[in-house]
């Protein structure tokens, strides 16, 4: 059956911004698999950002927030790029101005793991690569007497220094195992799970931003948009918002929707609060978890 012209997608070339790194481009190609799927044609720009530029020092002491996004926003605001891809981890709180998040493909996996050679007991690791505030806050509940060292690097590289012996363990991104497959030979792998270690805000999520005013990319976006991914998103988002902590804040969030029920969990410095409530009242329940973590 012939397509009608109502159903057929907009043809346009998307130019797509983001960061160079190994996880950023399998990111990319995802987005672009999406999208040509829908018969979208697109071209991949590389930014490179501030995050990027210093790869010695701990992100905390580089300063600023959005130290891997900023730049690739500029892409989109000088009109070099229809669309920035970002992890939704990586947002800060205010996007610039003009900008605006207009789609969530599937989201992966929101979960930490803890990665250590085989041949060892968890309760014998006493070295663990994150610099993560959140991790080394959730660590050292689960893991008393740990300690933990800052580690940077991509993936890849961060596996070569564990098995070097710089650490006993490191701690990385379910998502960017799944969606970089790298060689896990020899390595244990323990997930954990939302009640024992809280996710960062938007963790596993990739979200697709543009200009506001660009009405063709963002009907071009809504075809490869979850509803399912955007909503929890946009929940963990807002929460993440009214924390209004800093880089070096141990902060995690994470939504859970069940049917229509919803649990919530929140993580600030230490103090943990989780709340179960009906869906449809997810505003005012991010706003009791709000009142409780600061009381």
């Amino acid at each position: 059956m012939c397509e009608t012209a109502k159903t057929r997608s907009p043809k346009k070339k998307l130019t797509l911004a983001a960061r160079g790194s190994l996880l950023s481009r399998a990111q990319v190609e995802l987005v672009q698999k999406l999208l040509a799927d829908q018969g979208i044609e697109t071209e991949f720009l590389v930014v490179k950002t501030k995050g990027d530029k210093d790869r010695v020092r701990a992100l905390k002491e580089i300063g600023g927030d959005g130290l891997f996004v900023r730049e690739v926003e500029r892409a989109l605001l000088d009109g070099s790029a229809d669309v920035a891809v970002h992890c939704g981890k990586d947002l800060p709180y205010q996007l610039a101005d003009d900008l605006e998040i207009v789609c969530v493909p599937d989201a992966a996996s929101a979960a930490d793991c803890l990665i250590w050679p085989e041949g060892r007991k968890q309760e014998e690791l006493k070295v663990i690569g994150s610099g993560s505030a959140r991790r080394v806050t959730e660590l050292q509940k689960i893991l008393p007497g740990v300690v933990c060292r800052e580690i940077r690097g991509n993936i890849n590289t961060r596996l070569e220094k564990l098995r070097e012996g710089q650490y006993d363990a490191i701690v990385l991104a379910r998502a960017g195992l799944e969606r970089l497959s790298p060689d896990l030979t020899g390595l244990c792998v323990r997930e954990f799970a939302p009640e024992e270690m809280i996710p960062a805000a938007c963790q596993g999520i990739l979200a697709l931003e543009c200009r506001k005013n660009d009405k063709r990319t963002r009907e071009i976006l809504q075809q490869i948009n979850n509803e399912a991914a955007m909503k929890r998103f946009r929940t963990e988002r807002t929460l993440f918002c009214r924390m209004k902590a800093d880089c070096a804040t141990a902060l995690g969030v994470h939504a859970a929707y069940h049917e229509d029920q919803l649990t919530l969990r929140a993580m600030f410095d230490g103090k943990n609060e989780v709340l179960t409530g009906e869906a449809w009242d997810a505003d005012s329940m991010i706003e009791r978890v709000v009142q409780k973590i600061y009381e």
